[in-house]
C-alpha cells in the first residue's frame, strides 16, 4: 500500500486536537501548504539516525510529521517513489515561547523532547542534524553568525543543517515574503518589527565560512515567496 502525503499529515495533525482548534488547524495548514515539509520527507534530506535539533520549533511541526512518517513506513504504508523516512532519529525542540513548548508537548508526548529556551544562549547538545526554519530572519547579523558557528561545533563532522531563509536577491517575490512576515508578526501582536535577511549567495559564503559545504534548494513551489533551503553539511 502506499501512503499519500495528505493521509500523513491527517495523521501526525490529529495528536493537535486537544491542544485546540488553533493548534490543530495551524500545523495542518503548515503541512499542507508550505513545500519544504514535503521536500525534507520525499528528499531524504536527514540521516536515518542520531539526534535532532530543531531550533526554534515552534509547536513541533517537523517533529509530529517525521514521527508519522516512520509510523507509515513501518505498517508497511509508503510511497515507493520516496526516500525512506528516518527510522532511528532521536527528536529534539527547542522554543522561546510557553505557550508553544506547552502545545508541543501536549501533542507529541513522549516522541519528542521540546525544551523552553533562547536558542541563543541555550546549551546546545551534540547532535547528527539540525534544522532552522524560518528563525534568523528574527536576529541580527551578528546573531546570526553566532548561531551558526555554535551549531558548527555542536554538529558532528559529516552532520546536516538544514537552513530556510527567505532570498533578499529574490526581487518581487521577497518583498512579498518580508511583507509577510512582518503583517505576520503584527497578527501575533507584535510591533513592526526588524526582520534581517541575506541573499542566497550570502547565506552561501557564511555557511562555507565557517566550514560547510552547502547545496539550495527553491523553496517556494506554489507560494508567491523567495524562500530557499539550504543543506550545510560539517567539513570541517
Amino acid at each position: 500500500m502506499s501512503a499519500s502525503f495528505n493521509s500523513i499529515i491527517d495523521a501526525a495533525t490529529l495528536p493537535y486536537a486537544r491542544a485546540g482548534r488553533y493548534a490543530y488547524h495551524f500545523v495542518r495548514g503548515k503541512l499542507h501548504y508550505d513545500p519544504v515539509y514535503r521536500a525534507i520527507l520525499k528528499n531524504g534530506l536527514l540521516p536515518n539516525e542520531g539526534r535532532l535539533i530543531d531550533l526554534g520549533c515552534g509547536l513541533g511541526v517537523l517533529s509530529a510529521l517525521l514521527t508519522e512518517a516512520r509510523n507509515q513506513h513501518q505498517a508497511g504504508n509508503w510511497n515507493p517513489d520516496w526516500s525512506t523516512p528516518p527510522q532511528h532519529l532521536e527528536l529534539h525542540g527547542i522554543e522561546l515561547l510557553d505557550w508553544k513548548v506547552e502545545t508541543a508537548r501536549q501533542a507529541l508526548g513522549d516522541r519528542a523532547i521540546v525544551c523552553q529556551g533562547d536558542i541563543r544562549s541555550i546549551e546546545l547538545p551534540d547532535c547528527s542534524v539540525a534544522i532552522l526554519l524560518d528563525v534568523l530572519l528574527y536576529l541580527n547579523a551578528a546573531e546570526q553568525r553566532q548561531i551558526l558557528q555554535r551549531i558548527a561545533r555542536t554538529l558532528q563532522p559529516g552532520g546536516t543543517l538544514l537552513l530556510r531563509e527567505g532570498d533578499a536577491a529574490g526581487g518581487l517575490r521577497y518583498y512579498v515574503t518580508s511583507f509577510a512576515e512582518h503583517v505576520c508578526c503584527l497578527w501575533r501582536g507584535q510591533d513592526w518589527q526588524a526582520l534581517h535577511y541575506r541573499s542566497a549567495t550570502e547565506w552561501i559564503a557564511l555557511l562555507e565560512e565557517l566550514g560547510f559545504s552547502v547545496d539550495s534548494l527553491p523553496m517556494s513551489q506554489g507560494t508567491p515567496f523567495a524562500n530557499v533551503l539550504f543543506r550545510a553539511t560539517r567539513i570541517v
